[in-house]
């Protein structure tokens, strides 16, 4: 390929098989995937033009219905059952179609089916690779949908060639009162190339001040200013950080920083989309430092979210929450304290100050007495005895004395 594009699928969904027809490679799922007779779900599609030419596709919707001695009936409705949708050269987007129920819907597991017909002025060369594996080691971070690493790590995934593909719904429960919604499709832009040009700049300006970056982005140097940052943002959004909360939180956060800094594979992880940010503001990235804690805070802070689940599921011995509870909690923090408003406690400690905890010994700062540290985390979380006593912070409460005890043994 001439030119090669990042992957914009993988930031969405990881799904390591996708299907590909005529240049157009597309993943879909039902969510919610179950519904009551008389609900609507909708089928999300992602597009994704692997050409350097534009393209048109039509996508055509097999509905199920009853059978033969039933009437032929419809099981499903949509508002259109042929929809047409163009794409530029290398772009990505989300195409949205509700589907509803009919009447004639009990429960059962019911197949739509989406044949798909791409159409292309010029044959076109690809910009992307039919085979993909990610850079991203899951010794900590087992999926990195939603966290910004994709365009810059890459995603796993392998071609399948198919014009049509079948989407499953599940029909189960009660029956409800039909829905009054709209089931007009849309379709939403997620990547184009304007959005490879602030890719392709902000690459460049990296890799042109590596050396640089590398000396300016020093443990000590991160430690200081993550730190002032930190106590600043969690003080706007109603949590006044104690001194042993500061110094945990800030040594989380620069232990999440180095872990990308020092992998040649990892670094633009961490960088990248910072990077594509401060160019898309116009800001002067002069200053590394200052445009990681300011305009860099909200992608480090969600990435070391994702990070302290791994740790501490490397503490524990197992994974105690589920995929879609560590996404949950990494975009409700990240985007909470970016917007400066209210924060529960709990989300303080779980999984970021838990997690620093445990890592606090690894990562020593000169003159740092880790066991005073340690200490200072300790009366912090006595002093604030309302924290775990939801019966559903239970597991967490539990989570966090194991990992205190361990620190300080």
């Amino acid at each position: 390929m001439a030119v090669s594009y990042p992957d914009a699928i993988g930031e969405h969904i990881a799904i390591p098989e996708r299907f590909f027809t005529n240049g157009l490679q597309y993943v879909g799922y039902f969510e919610p995937n179950t519904i009551a007779s008389g609900q609507a779900s909708n089928l999300f599609l992602f597009l994704q033009n692997m050409l350097n030419v534009p393209m048109t596709i039509t996508l055509k919707l097999g509905l199920p219905q009853t059978g033969f001695f039933r009437g032929r009936k419809p099981l499903l409705r949509a508002k259109e059952e042929q929809i047409e949708v163009s794409l530029q050269e290398a772009e990505a987007g989300l195409l949205t179609l509700p589907v509803a129920t009919t009447e004639h819907a009990g429960d059962g597991t019911y197949s739509v089916t989406v044949e798909v017909k791409v159409a292309t002025k010029n044959r076109g060369d690809r910009v992307r690779p039919a085979k993909s594996t990610s850079r991203l080691e899951t010794t900590f971070i087992d999926n990195a949908v939603g966290l910004n690493l994709v365009s810059s790590l890459g995603s796993t995934y392998q071609e399948k060639s198919a014009k049509k593909a079948n989407f499953s719904l599940t029909v189960s429960g009660q029956k409800k009162k039909p829905a009054k919604v709209s089931l007009k499709h849309t379709y939403d832009k997620i990547w184009d190339t304007e959005d490879a040009q602030v890719f392709n700049k902000s690459i460049q300006e990296i890799n042109h001040r590596q050396a640089k970056l590398k000396t300016a982005l020093d443990v000590e140097s991160l430690y200081a200013n993550l730190y002032g940052e930190s106590v600043k943002r969690f003080t706007n959004v109603g949590l006044p950080l104690r001194i042993g909360e500061a110094i945990t939180l800030a040594k989380i956060l620069t232990y999440s920083s180095q872990y990308f800094l020092n992998s040649p594979d990892r670094v633009n992880g961490l960088l990248l989309p910072i990077w594509e940010r401060a160019l898309s503001l116009d800001a002067d990235t002069t200053d590394s430092l200052h445009i990681i804690r300011v305009l860099g805070y909200h992608h480090l802070l969600r990435l070391s979210i994702a990070l302290s689940f791994g740790i501490i599921r490397q503490a524990t011995g197992r994974q105690l929450w589920s995929l879609e509870e560590r996404q949950a909690v990494a975009n409700h923090v990240a985007d909470t304290v970016e917007m400066g408003e209210p924060l529960d406690l709990e989300f303080l400690y779980l999984p970021l100050l838990i997690a620093g905890t445990h890592i606090s010994s690894k990562l020593v700062l000169p003159g740092e007495d880790v066991k005073n540290t340690l200490a200072l985390m300790k009366q912090a979380r006595q002093a604030r005895p309302e924290l775990f006593k939801d019966k559903d912070m239970a597991k967490a409460n539990q989570v966090y004395n194991q990992v205190m005890q361990k620190a300080l043994a």
